[in-house]
């Protein structure tokens, strides 16, 4: 796995990146439903942490079913818009590094080990792909709702 987590950081920093360039617009919602710059970072940072559960249980167990992430609810307990936007970003930074040094360490006999989820079978080395890629969605729709933010 640790062949990949050099493209891992990038998408981190780059990502990190752009949302210190948008700190000045971070709270400012655009309507009810859409969430601020804010509150995604927060969602990152929600699935940083369901995510870390789930590379660690999966190597500990050789199957897993455990709930699925409702982000909605989770962004309404949370309450990320009262924080710092300076400490999210920093925070969701790294914990996403460490993140990385977790998976430089992954047990490659484990990579197998899965998460079953409403009948699907979710590899650990699934997993840790398919969290990059929901990074790397995420770091084009933050830029979308920035776009918007800024033509308002």
């Amino acid at each position: 796995m640790s062949i990949k987590t050099a493209a891992y950081e990038k998408i981190i920093l780059d990502f990190h990146k752009k949302m210190r360039s948008r700190a000045k617009i971070a709270k400012i919602r655009l309507e009810a439903d859409k969430w601020t710059l804010l509150e995604m970072v927060g969602h990152l940072v929600d699935s940083a942490s369901n995510n870390h559960q789930r590379f660690i249980r999966l190597q500990l167990e050789s199957a897993l079913s455990f709930p699925a992430y409702a982000a909605e609810e989770w962004k309404n307990v949370s309450k990320t818009n009262g924080l710092d936007y300076a400490f999210m970003i920093e925070f969701w930074k790294m914990y996403n590094l460490f993140l990385i040094h977790i998976i430089q360490k992954i047990d490659e006999t484990k990579l197998e080990n899965y998460w079953e989820i409403g009948g699907k079978r979710m590899t650990l080395s699934f997993l840790v792909e398919d969290y990059f890629a929901h990074v790397k969605w995420h770091a084009e729709l933050f830029e979308q709702r920035a776009a918007e933010v800024l033509k308002k």
